[in-house]
């Protein structure tokens, strides 16, 4: 299977070959739209081509495009968590108990960023769930979604309430913010930057690897290999996140 990685500013999407299409899983944020399709271009993909658009959870950069491809190509259908339906539609990021930064470096970072980055709104063009569109509650195999991939969808909550992964059967897995290679100088330990809840989000990198995941491509940072999650798993403490609403 061909794996295509097209990276915009800070998110990592995955163009996946599939016979005669290809599955595309992310978005990146709404204002990338040019850089995205100058990507598609670069690798001769036509919107057309792309059967199923998987969006590992709502967040605007992962999601902030979603309205913009399905008027690219209608046929398109949406994999996402049932979960998703109503953030999506929003346009925000939704989180009924709030969250936590993973420690005080981070806090600081994204603070500055938040001061300095008029674009971070956490908000993206609304997005209505079509009857086409297909949502998951459980997991569930690729091909009873109708992808040519031998692989399933897998709930990988922690990070947001909808946050699904995919996890194909030769190991390759697309986590979104499941995990994560990035700010790791700030002692992130292969943790995402923001968590609704980190005892969740570590029993989520458990359910990755019990699903034979052998190399993590995250929303975030490099690939790597799963043995960093067996290293990592309870690394960072409750204790040392920092609430924020």
């Amino acid at each position: 299977m061909l794996i295509n990685k097209l990276k915009l500013s800070v998110t990592n999407n995955f163009l996946l070959k599939t016979g005669s299409s290809y599955v595309l899983v992310d978005t990146g944020y709404e204002w990338e739209l040019g850089a995205f399709t100058k990507q598609l271009k670069q690798l001769h993909v036509q919107p057309s081509e792309i059967s199923h658009l998987i969006l590992t959870h709502h967040h605007d950069d992962h999601a902030g495009l979603v309205d913009y491809i399905v008027k690219l190509n209608p046929s398109v259908r949406v994999v996402a968590s049932l979960k998703a339906r109503e953030p999506l539609a929003a346009g925000k990021h939704i989180h009924p108990n709030g969250g936590s930064y993973v420690n005080r470096r981070v806090n600081f970072l994204l603070s500055l960023k938040a001061m300095t980055d008029r674009r971070w709104t956490h908000t993206f063009p609304p997005y209505k769930v079509r009857p086409c569109d297909l949502l998951t509650e459980t997991t569930t195999p690729l091909s009873q979604l109708g992808i040519e991939l031998s692989g399933r969808i897998v709930p990988t909550p922690g990070h947001s309430m909808d946050s699904i992964s995919v996890v194909l059967d030769n190991g390759d897995s697309f986590v979104g913010d499941a995990a994560a290679k990035f700010l790791q100088f700030a002692g992130t330990k292969y943790c995402v930057v923001y968590l609704e809840d980190l005892e969740q989000y570590y029993a989520s990198w458990k359910t990755l690897l019990e699903n034979g995941a052998r190399r993590i491509h995250p929303g975030h940072g490099a690939s790597f290999d799963s043995v960093k999650l067996l290293e990592n798993i309870y690394r960072n403490k409750s204790r040392d996140l920092i609430r924020i609403v």
